[in-house]
């Protein structure tokens, strides 16, 4: 019975979800969204929140934040078409809101080359601005994603260290990139690899630590005696991973890492190792579009 009246809830909740991501655009009232639940409106707000972390206003700013930012860097509008579209009276309103979101202002958000995630994360609400839809992850069994392990063996790289906002390691891979093409190390490369060494929801922006590497075959020659002090020849951390792909933008990478940690991790019955975290990135964002970028999110589990 109790799990019959959890299922129930979890549905119910559910389609008030899915009512907010469709409607998000007009003012919704609580009455109508407990008539969608058929809860009384007394308990629906506290169900509500129970179960999905956040209140109803929470989760409609939410989804018409994460709709405005697909909305900038994939259909390409302008600041004050995007505002209007979100329901803002003038730029600088919108501008303000949007910062507090994502931490960057839409016009530095829309080049970002890893824009950074919606703040606060949250583990239970899962919504894709690209197909509108979302999901209320009640139990942590249903996360969502394809979890494989797999084992990764310890090839030679180029590590350029990158220190800061994780949404500007874009910088550094293309920095990367420049050297190896000067040195003409570049048609050598078999793989570019990310190496995330801190959690940026608990370690300051400014000092947060991230390798930028591409991998070699083990008979590349490379160069010791060029490098730049930021950059040293070292080999990948070799070992068990969880691994889950994403596809589409950069800016759901925290979401993958934060739903593997807190979702998926618990219910594993594994063990983190002391490695950093892992991106592999399976194709170049200079070659395809945004929405067809591949990228592996990867976490170290003990052997």
């Amino acid at each position: 019975m109790r799990k019959t009246t959890e299922t129930s809830y979890v549905e119910r909740i559910g389609r008030v979800l899915d009512r907010i991501a469709k409607d998000a655009d007009r003012p919704l009232q609580l009455g109508e969204l407990a008539d969608t639940a058929a809860f009384s409106v007394y308990h629906f707000h506290r169900v509500f929140r129970a179960l999905t972390g956040e209140t109803v206003q929470e989760v409609v700013r939410r989804v018409r934040m994460s709709r405005a930012a697909h909305v900038l860097r994939i259909e390409r509008a302008t600041v004050t078409e995007t505002a209007l579209a979100a329901g803002y009276g003038s730029p600088e309103g919108f501008t303000r809101a949007f910062r507090q979101c994502f931490g960057l202002p839409p016009s530095a958000y829309r080049t970002a080359k890893a824009p950074p995630p919606y703040r606060p994360l949250n583990t239970r609400i899962h919504y894709r601005p690209e197909t509108g839809s979302i999901r209320l992850i009640a139990d942590r069994k249903e996360h969502g994603m394809q979890v494989e392990i797999k084992d990764m063996t310890p090839d030679p790289i180029i590590a350029w260290r990158h220190v800061g906002p994780y949404y500007e390691v874009g910088t550094s891979f293309g920095a990367l990139h420049d050297w190896l093409r000067k040195h003409g190390l570049h048609e050598h490369a078999t793989g570019v690899f990310g190496l995330s060494y801190d959690d940026p929801g608990s370690v300051p922006e400014a000092e947060l630590r991230y390798d930028a590497c591409v991998s070699f075959r083990s008979d590349a020659q490379i160069p010791a005696e060029s490098f730049p002090e930021n950059v040293r020849v070292d080999a990948l951390p070799a070992g068990r991973y969880a691994c889950t792909l994403l596809e589409g933008s950069y800016r759901g990478m925290e979401d993958c890492f934060h739903r593997l940690l807190g979702l998926w991790l618990p219910e594993s019955g594994e063990s983190l190792d002391e490695r950093p975290c892992l991106e592999w990135y399976l194709n170049d964002p200079s070659e395809v579009a945004e929405a067809e970028l591949r990228t592996l999110i990867c976490i170290p589990l003990k052997g």
